[in-house]
Parts: C-alpha cells; structure tokens; sequence
C-alpha cells in the first residue's frame, strides 16, 4: 500500500493568509510566467495535498512571489531526494563536538550562501488544536512589537517576520475555540496583523501583495463584525490607492469606510475625514477637502476618550497626526494655487508635536514641509530639508525615500544655489537618484 502524503500546510496557510482561491493562485503564476495552457486547481490541490512536493524552479519563484515568501521552505516545498525527517536523528554527541573549528565556521553549511542555508532549515510550525484567550493575547502582544518597530524604521527590515508569524496565526482560525468570544477576538486580532503587514509591504513597494493582504485584513474584520477595524483597513486601502496616484478610487474606498460611520467614536471618524480630504485635494476639489479637514477637527475636538476606550488599530491617531494628514492635503491644494501657510502651519506642528517612536511620520511631514518651502524661500527649504534627511537617515522604508525624491524634485528650479546643490546630493546618496 502507498504511503500517505503529508499535506503542504505551509503553501495552503500562505494561500490563505492572502484570501486566494486554489483557482486564483493558479490563475497568478500562469500569467506571471505566460503559461498556454495555464495550470489549474487542481495541480494546486495536489501541491497542497502533497502529491507533488518539488514544482519546477520557475513554478516555485512564481509563488515565492504571488505569496510573498522568502524561501522554498517557507512554501512547504522539498525535493523527494532531500525530504526532511519527521523524527529527529539520533546524534553522536562525541563526534559532534569532535567537529574541528573549520568544520564549525564554514564547513557544516556545505558551500551553501549563510541566506540559502538558512532558508533551507525547516522549523516546525505545528498549530494547536485548541485556542484561548491567552493566544489573542499573544498575537496582540506581537502586533504592538511590530507595529513599534515599523513606525520607528521602517517596514523593509521586518516583513517577513510579520508574514510569518501571520501564517502561523491564520492557522489558529481552524482551532476550535474553548471560550465564548474568542473566535470574533482572534478574527480581529489576525486582521489587525494582517493591516499592519499590508502597510509594511506598502512600504517595500511591493503593491500587488499589500493589496491581497488589505483583502485578508477586511475578511477578518468582517468575519469578526468588527466595524472598527473594517473601518480601519478600508482607510488603509485608500491612502494605498492614494500613493499610487489612483485618487478616484481613493475616494470611493475611504467612502465606503464611511458607510454607518456614526456607529464609531468621534476619533475614528475623525481619521476617516481627513483620509477623505486627500483624494479630495488632489481631485482638485478645493472646498469639499477644506470642509472634510473642517470635520475631521471638529470630531477630533469633541472626541472624550473617557466615554470610548482607544482600540489597538487606532493608536497611532492623535492631534499630530490629525495635523500631518491635514498639512499634506492642503500642501497639495497650495501647489495647486492656494495660500501655503495654511499647509506649513499644520505640517510644522506635525513635525513637532509627533512622540517619541513615530520617526516614520515625523519624516514623511518634515520631508513634506521642506519640498513645499521650496516653492516660497529656497534658504528655509535647505534648512529644513538637511534636517529632515538627516532625521531619516536611518529609516528604511521606500515611501521615505520617495518623499525625499519629491524635494529633490522640488529643489531643482535652485540647483545653481550651492546649499540647494549639496543637499541634492545627500538626497542622491540616499534615495538612489539620478543627480
């Protein structure tokens, strides 16, 4: 009798994470790698089941990258000629130690680069059949360690620690639950994980994934009845929309936030006005955006947080980052022909007023402010501009790097001025530009 294959639980826990079908995820790597005819299903289910263990080299880097995994091993995929052992070898522990220091350096990784050797270690990954209180806790635990690291450096560093410990949580869904209301707990708590990895992938640039993990976030958030958090990751969406220059459907996502808003704390619907007022801007639609920054701080005024306890998914909104979102749409209607002050007002008290740990944010409205000094007093944007990249000098995000790119942009009507030629250069160095 044939032996039963052990199922992929890795590659359909990555699927799931990102809210795909069989179907979809075959449909992707059959037009990333332009197949006639496409793979099906099918041959997904049999990787899944474990029928097939070892795909192509060109099937397996197409779902490294539909799936956003770092290694064939994150997938579950192995050679049938190499497959793990399920049970641990018996080791000599005599002849491990008599392992001479060559062997210990760099022998024992087999001419391997330290990056594939690494990935091609297997952990075990084994979820619990039962879930309780204490594993929403962890993840939320987690969620506050990653979100701190991302708002301070950046997203690049961090990815995919938070992709992986988002498949190991996406398999706690299958658990069955011992207390009452853990599992609409557990379905925010993963959404919530989910929204914060689609905004570091966003970071990386890496849009196609970051959109099919804001869908896995809003399944959750759904599955959960949690209003607030759809909310939440639906406004994500939006600014998502909005970095890639699709402000129409910035606003009908952020719109669609809005649906029964009323049900939500006067913050919340605070941030959902001024995430409006950006697509607003842009659209040209000048009074409709100062009337949603209007609201948003009249909301923000009236909010009590003694009445409405701060969810987790809202931490990171408070006046200063009010004012950061209003400063950058109203920068955007003064480079339409509107009054600047207005936009430098809100975006300095940004700037000062961001705590301790959102270096990210201080970056993004000090790199805003600079660009638009330029448009007024080219010493004061030199001034303000070296401050800035040196403040964020150490983050490592791509959307830092493109709001250096924007002063680069907007310093070069001055490039003959020397100051303004130095710090083009610096923004050079560090955006990677052409000078």
């Amino acid at each position: 009798m044939a032996a039963r294959s052990e199922r992929n639980l890795k590659l359909r826990d990555a699927r799931r994470a990102l809210g795909m079908t069989q179907a979809e995820l075959a449909e992707r790597v059959s037009r990333r790698l332009r197949l006639d005819p496409p793979i099906d299903g099918n041959y997904l289910s049999k990787l899944e089941r474990g029928i097939y263990t070892w795909p192509t080299e060109a099937y397996r880097q197409a779902m490294r990258a539909e799936l956003g995994a770092g290694s064939d091993a994150e997938l579950g995929f192995y050679s049938s000629r190499s497959a793990p052992e399920q049970d641990p070898p018996n080791v000599d522990r005599r002849s491990f130690f008599a392992l001479g220091p060559a062997a210990v350096a760099g022998g024992m990784i087999g001419g391997s680069s330290a990056a594939d050797f690494l990935a091609s270690i297997d952990l075990p990954d084994q979820a619990p059949a039962l879930v309780g209180r204490a594993d929403v806790d962890h993840i939320a635990q987690s969620i506050r360690a990653f979100k701190a690291w991302d708002r301070s450096v950046g997203g690049e560093l961090s990815i995919h620690a938070v992709a992986g410990q988002l498949r190991w949580a996406a398999r706690l869904l299958d658990a069955r639950a011992t207390q009452p209301g853990v599992r609409d707990d557990l379905h925010s708590a993963v959404g919530h994980l989910a929204q914060v990895l689609a905004w570091m992938v966003v970071d990386c640039g890496a849009h196609d994934v970051a959109h099919r993990y804001f869908r896995f976030a809003v399944h959750c958030a759904e599955e959960a009845g949690n209003h607030s958090l759809r909310s939440v990751v639906l406004s994500t969406m939006s600014r998502h929309h909005f970095l890639l220059g699709q402000y129409d459907d910035a606003l009908s996502t952020i719109e669609l936030a809005q649906v029964r808003a009323d049900r939500l704390p006067e913050a919340e619907q605070s941030m959902l006005s001024v995430v409006r007022s950006r697509p607003l801007a842009k659209l040209g639609r000048r009074s409709d955006a100062l009337a949603a920054i209007g609201t948003a701080e009249d909301l923000f005024a009236a909010h009590d947080p003694r009445r409405h306890q701060q969810v987790a998914w809202m931490e990171f909104f408070d006046q200063a980052e009010l004012a950061g979102d209003a400063g950058h749409s109203l920068a955007d209607l003064a480079l339409a022909g509107a009054a600047p002050e207005p936009a430098l007002d809100q975006l300095c008290y940004a700037v000062a007023s961001h705590t301790a740990g959102y270096n990210r944010a201080r970056a993004f409205c000090h790199l805003k402010s600079a660009a638009l000094w330029m448009k007024v007093d080219p010493a004061v944007g030199v001034q303000q501009g070296a401050q800035a990249i040196g403040d964020a000098e150490s983050l490592r995000s791509g959307r830092v790097r493109s709001y250096m790119r924007d002063l680069h942009s907007a310093a070069a009507p001055h490039k003959k001025r020397s100051d303004v030629a130095v710090l083009r250069r610096d923004i050079v160095r560090l955006a990677q530009v052409p000078a």
